[in-house]
């Protein structure tokens, strides 16, 4: 039972460094599963001068508006 303890400690830890690796909303600081390195034209909810939006964040404040504005 121990050697399933330490693989999911295994796996709890890749996870913690993977989430540190992702990009923060700037609206309400929420991990969202985007990548720094990932080009601003691949990305979804990025507003230009003022960075990288989540979902829920877009959506309160463009609402339905398209995101090739």
């Amino acid at each position: 039972m121990n050697g399933n303890r330490g693989k999911t400690e295994q796996k709890s830890e890749r996870k913690t460094e993977q989430e540190a690796q992702w990009e923060t909303c700037v609206c309400c600081h929420r991990k969202i599963r985007v990548v720094p390195d990932q080009p601003i034209e691949f990305r979804a909810f990025y507003i230009e001068g003022a960075g990288q939006l989540c979902y829920d964040c877009y959506q309160e404040i463009y609402g339905n508006r398209k995101r090739s504005q």
